[in-house]
């Protein structure tokens, strides 16, 4: 049976991740020595005092469905971790608890976007965001950034399309994935300027706000106080206390939002992990085991980072902009095709890393010079993977 006639043609026009997708790529390298750098699944453990509320929560028979918003003890913990982290103030009506951050992406996007609204999207970015905007069957307007500019936003670009198109979202992800980088204030003042200049929402991913280098400061969009009653923010527990699986993320945004949103979420899930909504409440309430267990967390990416740069820049090969969060290195090696090199360093070192074609679109091809290294591996796998990228580099320009 021919079943394609029997899909939405938005779907099959539609591939998987790519991050995904380089997983399925050949490798004469045995799997037990393949070193894979291409998805931000934190390698380390969840902490104790967490795994340790998943029990407690068991023993305790929480394991009905929750309120559609979340549990309001998580949302009030959510509340005063915002508040005490990121002088972010919100209510609990304000947050709604969801099953992970991509549901929070789905929902989000779903509840806002028309057929045919536009939205601006800073390249690269996160795929997944893509796909969820063509099921919208919305338009993207890409905004270039590139590795010599720090990968930030240049407000001229971003005022020239704003005069040219109506615009019903910006999506900003900082720190970046999968370039690492943090918006700065200065750019951040002149979108919220935009936003109320061309009336925008502003759709904030800050699901890495709490992994930041260098001891930098974070600021959210939404503490700028003009900007506060436009945007949505997207948060998770999977990257800021290896949660991945707890599949636990929330949204902040005024309540007329939310309202909507939560009739989209409650449409996909019902309501979030009963379990999982628990563990995060417990992991919150603790604040000297979460300071603890964030601050380790951070120095073991920042000493990761490190070392990848300084495998790296000893060749003069790569342009790279020095992530300041998240746990992502974004390279440039100029006139190369990464798509066709990471499939050959694949299959002859075993080392999956992702061409930056996947965080882009079509149309700018200069992102497919680019790749993405996820460095949530231990020291030993990065140190050797770093350098067979640096040797396989070398010997693949040679054939």
């Amino acid at each position: 049976m021919f079943y394609d006639q029997f899909m939405n043609p938005v779907v099959l026009d539609t591939p998987i991740s790519g991050i995904r997708l380089v997983n399925s790529w050949e490798s004469k390298i045995p799997l037990r020595e393949q070193i894979h750098l291409n998805i931000g699944q934190p390698d380390l453990s969840t902490p104790a005092y967490i795994k340790e509320a998943v029990v407690d929560a068991l023993n305790k028979n929480l394991t009905r469905y929750t309120d559609l918003m979340g549990e309001e003890y998580l949302r009030k913990a959510i509340v005063a971790f915002q508040q005490a982290f990121h002088n972010l103030t919100y209510s609990p009506r304000e947050v709604l608890v969801t099953a992970g951050g991509q549901s929070a992406i789905f929902a989000v996007l779903k509840a806002i976007l028309s057929p045919n609204d536009n939205i601006i999207i800073p390249f690269p970015s996160y795929p997944p965001y893509i796909n969820a905007i063509k099921y919208n069957d919305a338009k993207i307007l890409s905004l270039e950034t590139m590795v010599n500019d720090n990968f930030n936003i240049d407000a001229g670009r971003l005022r020239s399309i704003l005069e040219n198109e109506p615009v019903k979202a910006l999506l900003l992800i900082s720190p970046g994935n999968p370039t690492g980088t943090i918006i700065p204030k200065k750019i951040l003042q002149e979108i919220v300027d935009f936003s109320i200049e061309f009336n925008f929402l502003i759709i904030s991913d800050e699901i890495y706000s709490d992994i930041v280098f260098d001891d930098l400061a974070y600021q959210s969009i939404a503490s700028f106080p003009e900007a506060w009653e436009r945007t949505i923010i997207i948060q998770s527990f999977s990257k800021m206390l290896s949660m991945c699986g707890f599949r636990i993320g929330y949204i902040l945004a005024p309540s007329p939002i939310i309202d909507q949103i939560k009739v989209i979420h409650h449409t996909m899930n019902i309501c979030a992990n009963s379990l999982a909504q628990y563990a995060a409440y417990k992991a919150l309430e603790d604040r000297i085991q979460l300071k603890r267990s964030i601050s380790e967390l951070v120095k073991t990416y920042q000493d990761r980072r490190d070392l990848c740069l300084e495998i790296l820049m000893k060749s003069d090969t790569f342009s790279i902009s020095k992530p300041r969060g998240a746990f992502y290195l974004f390279p440039k090696v100029a006139n190369l095709d990464m798509t066709i090199f990471c499939k050959w360093l694949k299959y002859n070192y075993g080392v999956t890393i992702v061409p930056g074609s996947y965080f882009s679109m079509e149309q700018i091809e200069g992102h497919n010079q680019y790749f993405r290294i996820c460095f949530t591996a231990n020291k030993e796998q990065l140190n050797l993977g770093m350098k067979k990228i640096v040797s396989a580099l070398k010997k693949y320009k040679k054939t």
